[in-house]
């Protein structure tokens, strides 16, 4: 008897989810990481501000495009599920994450294209940094990317867990296009980028403590791995192990 009851008190502490609250945090998370994005490459990508977007590198174009167009799958894919359309959400789903396969090694190319043009212009370097040690952190956006989809993939049949790290995996790129936000326009440091991504992170977790009054475990764990590996990306930048990869990396790219 004493059993039964702890488990009908088990089964009532656990709250049910709120669908409507749901379908609103992921679709207002879809829209607010698409205008992070087109803020931050509104004068160098997007065609949004004074001046039209002027690449020098094919790599870098199609980079863009397919990283950009894998956003408004993101968003698309979140409007199917408010819209109850589970069919097409996994139909649609198979080409996001054909795309997310894609924009891996895409991603890597980019980072030795980038650094192959960053040391033929020479110095000043971007926030004075050598780029080698600045092309690791194009590199571990992508080991973060590739490490949350993938796994987001494998729990595709659990929905709580297979959002969440979906959108982890999403988010960990954001610092591409907060780091780009015009912060001495608005009278701020480029240091307040570190606190907006930090912040762009724990949303979900605000979104669990509101909704389910607890951490989701695949929130416990993605906001951490991100933010950890966003902070070691320069200190390990700088080390001779990660040099020598960059050389090798530069190596292939000629």
């Amino acid at each position: 008897m004493t059993t039964e009851v702890l488990g009908r008190q088990a089964v009532r502490r656990v709250r049910p989810v709120n669908r409507m609250r749901e379908r609103v945090f992921f679709g207002g998370m879809a829209l607010l990481m698409l205008a992070a994005v087109l803020l931050g490459f509104r004068m160098t990508y997007f065609p949004l501000g004074a001046r039209p977007a002027a690449l020098s590198s094919w790599v870098i174009q199609v980079h863009g495009a397919v990283f950009s167009l894998f956003l408004l799958l993101f968003l698309v894919q979140t409007a199917l599920i408010s819209a109850r359309r589970v069919r097409w959400h996994m139909r649609l789903g198979l080409v996001a994450y054909g795309l997310a396969a894609l924009m891996i090694p895409l991603g890597l190319v980019a980072a030795a294209d980038q650094l192959r043009r960053q040391l033929a212009a020479g110095p000043p370097y971007m926030l004075d940094i050598d780029p080698r040690t600045f092309s690791l952190v194009s590199v571990m956006g992508m080991v973060m990317f590739g490490t949350l989809i993938t796994w987001s993939y494998a729990v595709r049949r659990r929905p709580d867990v297979h959002k969440r790290l979906a959108l982890y995996a999403t988010l960990s790129m954001m610092d591409a296009g907060i780091d780009r936000w015009p912060y001495q326009a608005w009278g701020l440091s480029e240091g307040w980028a570190l606190w907006i991504y930090t912040a762009f992170l724990l949303l979900p977790a605000m979104y669990d403590l509101i909704s389910l009054r607890r951490l989701h475990w695949a929130t416990m764990f993605a906001a951490p791995f991100a933010w950890t590996l966003h902070r070691l990306e320069i200190p390990l930048g700088h080390t001779h192990a990660w040099h020598a990869a960059a050389n090798f990396m530069l190596s292939l790219s000629r």
